[in-house]
Formats: structure tokens, sequence, C-alpha cells
């Protein structure tokens, strides 16, 4: 049988209805792509594997717990400030700017309170909890729409979370865009106030249900960042995603909460890379990186879908769809190389990147899915 992110892949690639606004904010990462490709060629733009390419920014990529380095090897590179002269502003700002931006739509930030997300005693008392506030935060949830996703979805916290961020993407966008323009941009709070007002899930129609998961799709696949109605900075949808269902994951606690994470930080016997981590051991989620987070959400994503089975889903179920044909999208989007090819295709389509340059990235990307199995 073919594999889930095979299909996945392949889905994301099948053209929908565009459901989100323009980013109103520079895409650093897009922007890297298409400096590096002008300016080296395909050949050496896309060059870099994922851990290549975060070791740049990072002093351990393997880290859950990756602290940024002091001096980002990338700003050794000769191109470096060629790229910066093309940013607006001042240049010698614009790095550490660029650098952040960079670990932030990377995956490399995280959600420690008071450092990486701002809460106050109403955050913690709307989510309740203060390690809950944080992650939610991180990933833009409005406490409302936080806590109705996971009414409607049980102990689902994968599916809930996938939930969370396709309404809440929903809301900015009818707060971000005058109603006139709502049916040109495919913009339907028809969807969201049904959702909202429901008390039953059963209830919940499929037609909701896919359009909220293509706005999903979508956002998942295009892995750009957005600045959203309030100007609050989004996490790539991805990681929106991977952050809101720890935050669901945090409601129960920990065994030990003073054991997993002490002023912010993980003990010292936790797990601090992947080949060290049982699937029962926790994560101190605020002191992970959104990578690491990810990686922790791919695993609780595979033991939900199991257990649908179980129950006697079918994949052709709306639940199922949602993790196949979209969910399983989280898998793929921390690869970079993915990323680029996804990049590149975009860049094609606006005349600012050769067919060449493209199908290069698409070709590489092709070789490293083919290897992958969910």
């Amino acid at each position: 049988m073919k594999s889930h992110l095979r299909l996945a892949f392949l889905a994301g690639f099948i053209p929908i209805a565009a459901t989100a606004g323009d980013s109103r904010d520079i895409d650093i990462y897009r922007e890297l792509i298409r400096f590096r490709s002008q300016h080296l060629g395909a050949e050496r733009a896309f060059d870099l594997t994922t851990h290549a390419f975060l070791g740049q920014l990072v002093d351990d990529p393997t880290s859950f717990y990756a602290e940024s380095s002091e001096t980002p090897r990338i700003t050794n590179e000769i191109w470096w400030t060629l790229f910066l002269d093309g940013l607006p502003g001042d240049p010698a700002a614009s790095s550490h700017a660029a650098l952040e931006a960079l670990r932030w739509q990377s995956g490399l930030s995280k959600a420690r309170p008071g450092v990486d997300v701002l809460i106050d005693s109403q955050a913690i008392a709307a989510y309740r909890g203060r390690e809950v506030a944080a992650n939610a935060r991180k990933a833009g949830i409005d406490p409302d729409i936080f806590w109705k996703a996971a009414d409607m979805n049980g102990s689902m916290k994968t599916i809930a979370a996938g939930y969370a961020v396709a309404l809440q993407i929903l809301r900015d966008q009818m707060k971000a865009y005058d109603p006139a323009d709502y049916g040109r941009r495919a913009i339907k709070p028809d969807v969201f106030q049904r959702y909202m007002a429901q008390n039953n899930p059963d209830r919940i129609t499929e037609y909701d249900k896919r359009y909220l998961q293509d706005i999903l799709r979508y956002e998942i696949r295009r892995n750009g960042t957005v600045t959203d109605a309030d100007s609050r900075h989004a996490l790539p949808a991805a990681y929106r995603v991977a952050r809101t269902a720890a935050a669901y994951a945090d409601r129960a606690g920990y065994a030990n909460a003073r054991g997993f994470c002490t002023a912010d930080q993980p003990s010292p016997w936790l797990p601090r890379r992947p080949a060290e981590m049982e699937y029962h051991q926790p994560l101190c989620f605020i002191a992970a990186t959104d990578r690491a987070v990810q990686s922790w959400y791919r695993r609780e994503l595979r033991q939900e879908e199991a257990l649908l089975h179980h129950r006697g889903h079918t994949e052709s179920s709306p639940v199922m769809h949602l993790i196949i044909g979209v969910l399983a999208w989280v898998d793929v989007v921390s690869f970079i190389e993915i990323v680029e090819a996804v990049v590149a295709e975009d860049l094609v389509s606006i005349g600012t990147l050769d067919e060449a340059d493209a199908e290069f990235a698409a070709n590489r990307s092709t070789r490293l899915t083919c290897r992958i199995d969910r």
C-alpha cells in the first residue's frame, strides 16, 4: 500500500481555491531561495540538506532544545552581505532580524514564557495553565477557538489542533478583509459561525469540515509566515498545529511537573535527541524548539490514526481525510529540500525563477520523499 505521506505530498500539488490572503510581511526564507537561485545557480542554491541548513543557524540541530549559535555559519557566506543589501532597511540591523526570521520560519524558536512568548495572569486563566497558555499563544490560537476545537474532537489532540488552526486562520481572514471581498477570496464566515455555535460534533457537516481542511492544507503547503489582523506574526501553519497539540497535551500536566520543566528548562534526564527518545517519554514543550514539538506531533498523529482505524474509520471518512490529505503534510514540511521545491514552484508561477531551477529542486525533493515512509 502506498505511504500516506507520499499520497499527502502528491495531493499537495493539486490546485485548490486560494483561501488565504497574501502575506503582509517579507517571507525571508522565500527571499533567500530566490536570491541564491538567481546569484548562485540551482546546484549551489539547492545544495544544503536539512541538517546542514539548520547547522548554519544553531549549534546542535539534532537537539530537541537547540540553542541559537552565537556566530551563525550562514553569516560567513560571501553572498550573505549581498543578500542583506537587497532587504529593506539598514543591512547591519537586517542581519539580526533576518537570522531571527530564518530561525522562526525554520522551526528553531521556543515557547518560554516571558522569553519567547508574552503571557499574563489573564492568559493563564483563559487557557487554564501557564504551559498551555505559552504553547497556545505561540501558535496564535484564541482561547474560544482553542476550547471549541477541543470540545468537538475529544481526546484526539492532533485532530483538534488541525481544526483549531484552520478556524483561527479563517477568523483572521474575516478580520483582515472587507466583507465585500469574501466571495472573491473564498472566505466563508458562515462555516466559522456554524462550527463555533455547535455543541454536537456529529452535526458538523462534511462540507464545513472539508472547507476547513482545505484552508489548513493550503497554509501548511505554502509554509510561509503571515501577520494576522491583530498584527501577530504567525508561525508557519505546520508548526502552529504542532504547538496547539502540545498545548492540549500540557492540559494534563506532568507526572512530576517540576521534574520536567524547571525554570522553563528541561530536566537533565529528559531525552535531548530523537535517537534517545522513547515514545512514552515527554518533552518539556515550552523549552523545546518548534521542530522538536513537530517531531513529537508526528508520533501522536500516527497513534491517533491507528486508533481511528481500530474504531472502524475508513480512509474516505472526513477525519481520515484530514489526517491523510492534510495533517500528513506536517510530516514533510520540516524537510528543507521539500520546502525549497514548493517555494521554487511558486516563484516560477510569478516569473522570478527559471523553470529549470525549479525542476532541479523538485527532482531533489522527489528523491527524498521516495525514501520516506510513514
